[in-house]
Order: C-alpha cells, then sequence, then structure tokens
C-alpha cells in the first residue's frame, strides 16, 4: 500500500526519442542552429504554489542543455488561463506547453484520468507501453503531444473538516471535487462540488464544502488547515502531471532542438518526481505544527478504499470510453 491533430513526429516517434535521450547530448552545442527560441509555457495554478516547481526544473534543463539556443518562456498560470482551458489553448496553438492536471482535459478524452492509477512508477508505465499507449490517445483526442510527466511520485488524499475515523464520515458530506474524484466520493455518499484550485479555500470558508480531494502535496499553498484539520490516510492512486505540447511547435523547432527538449523534460520530470517526494514530507511536518492530524481508516477499510478508488476510476472510463478502457487497463495494470 503507499505511503502515504497535427502532422510531423508520430506518437510513437515521439516516445522512442524520449526513452533514447542520450543521443541529444551527443547533438548538443556546436550542431546546433544559431539564433534563440522560445516556447512559452502556463501551469494550470500559479507559479508561486508547487504547481510552478516543474516550469523551474524545464527551463533550467532546456537553458543548460541547449546553451540558451531554446528558451522556455513562462507567461502565466490561472492568472492567466483556467486551468480546464489551457490544453485547448495548447491544442490551438496559443500557447506551446502547459503543466496541466490530467483530470483537467477528461472532457475531450474520459481516459486521461488513467494517468493516476495506480503505484507504479514513470519508468515501469513506459517499460510496460502505458504511457505510449496513453500519448496515443491524448494526441488523438486532444491533438496535443505529451512532452513528460513533470510531477510523480505521491498520492492523493482528502481533507476535512471532522475526524474521519470511520470511511462512513463521509456520507452526507460536499467535498471540493474534479472529475478524477467524483465516483469515489459518490459511491460514500458524499456529494462532489467541482470548483477551481483557486476557489478552493473560499468555499472552504463559506461552508460550501466539507473538505476537498487534493494531491498529497500543495496543500500548505491555499492554507487549507486554516479551515480543515484532518487528513485522511490511506492516500490513493498515482499523481502524474502531464506537460503538453503543441505538436506544431515542436515539429517547427530543428531536429537538434526536439531532442534537446526531449532530453530536458526527462531530466526535468525526473528532479520533479525527487522534489514532489521530500515536498509531501516537509508539508506533513508543517500540517503537523499547524495542529492538523494525519487519520488512517481501520485496516480491512483502508484495503477497500484504495481497491475502491481504482474500481471506480476504471468503471468511469470503461463508462465513458471503452475502447479506451480495454486498451489501457491491461498496460497500467501490468506495470
Amino acid at each position: 500500500m503507499k505511503h502515504t491533430k497535427g502532422s510531423g513526429l508520430s506518437r510513437r516517434g515521439f516516445l522512442t526519442q524520449t526513452a533514447a535521450v542520450g543521443v541529444a547530448s551527443a547533438i548538443a552545442s556546436p550542431a546546433l542552429s544559431s539564433g534563440n527560441r522560445k516556447l512559452r509555457y502556463i501551469a494550470f495554478i500559479n507559479r508561486d504554489t508547487v504547481w510552478g516547481k516543474p516550469y523551474d526544473f524545464l527551463a533550467a534543463e532546456v537553458d543548460r542543455l541547449s546553451g540558451g539556443e531554446l528558451e522556455i518562456e513562462y507567461v502565466g498560470g490561472s492568472d492567466v488561463i483556467g486551468g480546464f482551458d489551457a490544453p485547448e489553448a495548447i491544442a490551438n496553438g496559443v500557447f506551446d506547453i502547459s503543466h496541466s492536471a490530467n483530470a483537467y482535459f477528461a472532457g475531450a478524452m474520459p481516459a486521461s484520468i488513467a494517468l493516476a492509477s495506480g503505484d507504479a512508477t514513470l519508468d515501469e508505465l513506459k517499460a510496460s507501453g502505458a504511457i505510449e499507449a496513453y500519448s496515443d490517445l491524448l494526441m488523438q483526442q486532444r491533438g496535443v503531444m505529451l512532452l513528460g510527466n513533470p510531477l510523480s511520485g505521491v498520492g492523493y488524499v482528502f481533507q476535512v473538516r471532522g475526524e474521519p475515523a470511520d470511511i462512513s464520515y463521509f456520507k452526507g458530506k460536499k467535498i471540493r471535487s474534479i472529475p478524477l474524484y467524483d465516483p469515489i466520493l459518490e459511491a460514500l455518499g458524499a456529494i462532489p462540488v467541482t470548483t477551481s484550485p483557486a476557489e478552493a479555500y473560499t468555499a472552504m470558508e463559506r461552508g460550501v464544502v466539507d473538505g476537498l480531494g487534493w494531491p498529497d502535496i500543495g496543500l500548505l499553498d491555499f492554507k487549507f488547515y486554516e479551515q480543515a484539520k484532518f487528513v485522511m490516510l490511506p492516500d490513493f492512486y498515482q499523481l502524474r502531471t502531464a506537460s503538453l505540447i503543441n505538436p506544431n511547435a515542436f515539429n517547427s523547432l530543428p531536429e537538434e532542438l526536439q531532442a534537446v527538449l526531449l532530453e530536458a523534460s526527462a531530466s526535468a520530470d525526473a528532479m520533479g518526481a525527487k522534489w514532489a517526494k521530500e515536498k509531501r514530507d516537509a508539508e506533513h511536518e508543517e500540517m503537523e505544527a499547524e495542529g492538523v492530524e494525519f487519520v488512517t481508516l481501520p485496516e480491512d477499510q483502508a484495503d477497500s478504499f484504495v481497491k475502491l478508488t481504482e474500481e471506480k476510476l476504471w468503471g468511469n472510463i470503461a463508462a465513458n470510453s471503452p475502447d479506451d478502457a480495454a486498451r489501457l487497463r491491461p498496460l497500467f495494470d501490468g506495470a
């Protein structure tokens, strides 16, 4: 149990290059074309939160590996465009790259939430073919390429006002939600309430919701502990955010810079996974200092809860996109 539409490079070719990132090192520097190029980057929440950190990793790695020939330019976060609207903006070329939560593009790609399934590492998902299949569906259904997974390695939790010593706590409670959590909450008898991340604290403060679902990182950014003093364990799913890139923006780069971008993204993803785990542990200590209690369900309920979350995730995908569920689930389960 865990602790806590474009032309050009094919999806298979894109992922093959990602796996062979070492090629980029041999190509880099003198072979790079002259002239600075920029890719415009947006985050789904503002930069002063944990969700802005992956930009720093990616921008630094791109600068290092390209020798300054390629720049990732931060344009903004939810102050510029809502997180739910960002994937469409990437597909339409309004921006070039976005850091996005997988559930935020579930409207056009119901199977997007599959990225949260299980607790396998990114390397294990790549080896099983899960990431390649997911990326292929993303291109087909959203018209964007999967550049990487900048944050991973931690789960999701529910933070609530009352002590969730028993799973029955959720019956009748209103919980801030996104499509990823909706089926779980409904199965627990709770009432999902959808808000943007920026509105979550206000919803808690005004009593619109009794708690919220959130990745087990970034809970401190919005000071949810001021409204909700309990976090239920075990965590569930796996946080795997997505870097989406417009295929035309990628294909417009010289091949040398394409290779650099792929290598930089893979490197930044590894940094992000390590950082996320360390950040989670540090946040837990700070939250406990603020009076937050981490409450673990009884063992039998904990096991049932984790199984419930997986079944509800895949049940949701199967109900909305059965062919995609049949294609993806064996790959995620086998990772």
